[in-house]
């Protein structure tokens, strides 16, 4: 009987210490990987890409200037795009009114129109201060997937660029927890922003 009622006080208490410890000596913060610090490399054999060994900084001008930029592709109709709106849609229930966020999906017009893309407006709210639908050329679009944001291409993952131009993550939003994931990261990442301007004096 004693070794239960120690067993039980140690069940309950440790969590309880544990907490305490950390609230009082550990440090809250969280952080976010910045990719291609030291350039691309040999990784992708996607030609067009810059080569140099420096940080790579996505440099095509149709990312929003001054912004989070959360990048998502999109090249057909179907459940699988039904699915990834859901899932932004998610997202856009967190942050629609943060300036500083900016979600855009680009349609690779040659297969999927704009047009297409409205038939869901009856299911999913796209409120157009937060989430941008462009349709863009073929070449366009390869341009900015492949050569811009260093993506495959059988890669479908939505992207999260930073103010600065550098990519901070890669997501597979067609599973939840991915999305989940994006969500979290992205408020770590407006932390890491706004201490960053503060920082700089901006």
């Amino acid at each position: 009987m004693r070794k239960k009622s120690v067993f039980l006080f140690l069940l309950i208490a440790l969590p309880v210490i544990i907490f305490l410890f950390l609230k009082s000596f550990g440090r809250n913060e969280f952080s976010i990987p910045v990719y291609y610090e030291k350039g691309l490399g040999d990784s992708l054999s996607t030609p067009c890409l810059d080569r140099s060994a420096e940080q790579y900084i996505v440099k095509n001008p149709l990312l929003a200037e001054g912004k989070i930029n959360v990048v998502h592709f999109e090249r057909m109709d179907g459940p699988v795009l039904k699915t990834r709106l859901e899932e932004l849609e998610r997202v856009q229930d967190v942050f629609y009114n943060d300036d500083d966020i900016q979600l855009t999906t680009y349609l690779n017009g040659s297969s999927i129109a704009h047009k297409d893309i409205t038939d869901y407006n009856g299911r999913i709210q796209f409120m157009e201060q937060f989430w941008q639908i462009d349709e863009l050329d073929s070449t366009a679009w390869a341009n900015l997937k492949y050569c811009g944001l260093a993506m495959s291409n059988l890669d479908n993952r939505v992207v999260l660029v930073d103010q600065q131009k550098r990519i901070r993550g890669y997501y597979n939003i067609l599973e939840r927890e991915e999305t989940d994931r994006l969500i979290l990261e992205l408020r770590i990442l407006k932390t890491e922003e706004e201490n960053y301007g503060t920082d700089t004096g901006e």
